[in-house]
């Protein structure tokens, strides 16, 4: 799968993946047991959701800011890399806080506890999200080099997705529980981080002076690039109706009565997600990414539906659809990634401005504004459908038929509710190619004017 490509070091693509799996140990660990961890520690699900909400006010501030400060800031060691540095010490050291909540506080301090480590964290993952993704525009400037770092990183985090699946359910209650859980998974992953952060070169150097630009221009660049917005709004409504990654254990616990048969389910899961993101390269040979995005999301509604109607209680069925759903989630979670470069060199091409900084604010913006609603809108539906918090606590008779329900169809319906918003990106890859040749100043303006028709 790594390709020693035309400008970048096998190393150094090497590392670059692995980053993505260190960060996204930290990321799904978050992702899909922080609501279970804040209930189990006596946390009211329905405070989860104010926390989660409440958490979105600092990120609505902080992410175009860091963005604008990476765009703004010259170290001398580089433009993203300085801050990949400082992540490995702040990511760890916020993860490690958040899951330290002392179980003996009254409940108004186990909330204000969240609501400061939550804060914590999420400084700190932007603090480490907008400059890997920043990188590859620094690494190469060839689209196709662009595609295979993103996807190789992408198969890594599907790599560490599987692992925190498989190992919290498992190994939480061995090893002492949630902190212990938390201070082994940042261990293992400030080793994957911390490679990139000494063997990435940042070659590729924007034609503009981008000590000229100010913050004006900078939230000019963002409120008109349309494909930016038009994308990432469709990113979030899919991932903020996505409460199964956040409800899985909860459906493990309760539906299939053993926590540990998640393990089980993500090992079927994720198996093909991982295939498919390594086949990705090769067939975008042949096949635009963004036809293979929409209808691999299309796909994935068929697979939820279907496997509701399949139902709980036949384990082989479930298994199946769990194995089967994997694929089209694999190509999307590989994908979705790809295409913030592509917002940038459109955004540079339009403007003249190189925020690539901007962009990828956005784009972490965006996943932790998911993660947050996913969050929010899971504790909420607990709330609706009558759950008891209290690890080990009894549910109400019905409570297993109400959470399936809602593990498999929310998701579906903001999935098809963002199909109709992401029709509308017409940025494909042949267009993108030439906007990169005029922003590096291999062509003039005028030239890739002509040879984009006018399309854009």
């Amino acid at each position: 799968m790594l390709i020693r490509s035309r400008k970048t070091k096998l190393v150094e693509g090497t590392s670059y993946g692995l980053y993505f799996m260190g960060q996204n140990i930290f990321y799904y660990l978050l992702l899909t047991y922080l609501l279970v961890y804040f209930t189990d520690v006596g946390i009211p699900a329905l405070a989860v959701t104010g926390i989660a909400l409440a958490v979105k006010i600092w990120d609505a501030v902080n992410d175009p800011i860091f963005g604008g400060i990476v765009d703004k800031v010259k170290f001398k060691s580089g433009k993203f890399m300085p801050w990949l540095r400082i992540s490995l010490l702040a990511i760890p050291v916020a993860t490690i806080f958040l899951f330290a909540i002392p179980s003996g506080m009254p409940v108004y301090g186990k909330v204000i506890w969240a609501v400061v480590g939550y804060v914590l964290w999420d400084t700190a993952y932007t603090i480490c999200d907008v400059p890997i993704f920043g990188l590859v525009t620094a690494l190469t400037d060839v689209q196709t080099e662009r595609a295979s770092l993103i996807s190789v990183g992408r198969v890594c985090a599907m790599i560490a997705t599987l692992g925190v699946y498989v190992a919290v359910p498992l190994a939480r209650e061995a090893i002492g529980g949630w902190l212990p859980t938390a201070i082994v998974l940042s261990v293992a992953s400030l080793i994957f981080m911390a490679p990139i952060c000494f063997t990435g070169k940042e070659r590729v150097k924007p034609q503009t002076n981008e000590g000229e630009v100010g913050l004006k221009q900078m939230f000019g660049f963002i409120a008109h690039n349309k494909y930016l917005l038009i994308f990432f709004s469709a990113f979030i409504i899919t991932g903020g109706f996505n409460i199964a990654q956040v409800l899985h254990m909860y459906v493990a616990r309760y539906n299939l009565g053993d926590e540990s048969l998640m393990a089980t389910i993500a090992l079927l899961s994720i198996i093909p997600s991982i295939i498919a993101g390594a086949l990705i390269p090769m067939v975008l040979k042949k096949i635009d990414k963004f036809h293979l995005f929409f209808w691999g999301s299309a796909v994935s509604i068929i697979f939820n539906v279907a496997a509701y109607f399949v139902g709980y209680d036949n384990l082989t069925l479930l298994y199946i659809f769990s194995a089967l759903r994997g694929f089209p989630s694999g190509m999307v979670g590989v994908l979705m990634f790809m295409f913030t470069p592509d917002c940038a060199e459109y955004g540079h091409y339009k403007s003249g401005i190189p925020a690539s900084g901007l962009s990828f604010s956005i784009q972490t913006f965006s996943a932790k504004m998911t993660a947050a609603i996913g969050t929010a809108a899971a504790g909420f539906t607990l709330w609706l459908v009558g759950f008891i918090e209290g690890e080990g606590a009894v549910q109400l008779n019905g409570f297993n038929d109400k959470l399936w329900a809602v593990y498999l169809l929310v998701p579906a319906v903001g999935t098809l509710i963002s199909l109709p918003i992401l029709w509308r990106y017409k940025l494909r890859d042949k267009y993108v190619q030439i906007m990169v040749k005029c922003n590096t100043g291999e062509i003039t303006k005028a030239e890739a004017d002509v040879l984009l028709e006018g399309k854009f």
